[in-house]
């Protein structure tokens, strides 16, 4: 399952402590944030690209 906090917020403490890993997309210095629907697209993309090499 992936999760995908709020812009700005980010996840709540009771669903970090949920989570079997935390990441973060690396953005430039320039980029103030990405869209949470954004996030979670490049996110899910990452997860097929790793499972398609096994």
């Amino acid at each position: 399952m992936v999760v995908t906090g709020a812009e700005g917020a980010g996840l709540s403490r009771l669903v970090r402590e949920t989570c079997d890993q935390i990441v973060s997309i690396p953005i430039a210095s320039t980029v103030e944030s990405l869209n949470a629907a954004v996030a979670t697209g490049i996110a899910l993309y990452e997860v097929a690209s790793l499972r398609a090499q096994d």
